[in-house]
């Protein structure tokens, strides 16, 4: 299984909102990068364990997040 890892979060503008949002921002196993809404993996986040989402770089996969 793949997995990425936590490498920053930062802060953007939202514009529906007109508010700020926390962006996490992850290295993926693959070489390529991506961001996720950091309230969605507060969302998923169990009490203990590892957090699998779906690989936004596979369609066909689940991907491990590193370092939440």
């Amino acid at each position: 299984m793949l997995k990425a890892k936590f490498v920053e979060e930062i802060t953007v503008f939202d514009p529906d909102s007109k508010g700020d949002v926390d962006i996490s921002i992850f290295k993926h196993d693959g070489g390529g990068m991506f961001a996720i809404d950091s309230s969605y993996i507060v969302q998923v986040l169990p009490e203990e364990g590892q957090i699998f989402i779906q690989d936004p770089l596979n369609e066909e996969g689940l991907i491990e997040l590193l370092g939440c």
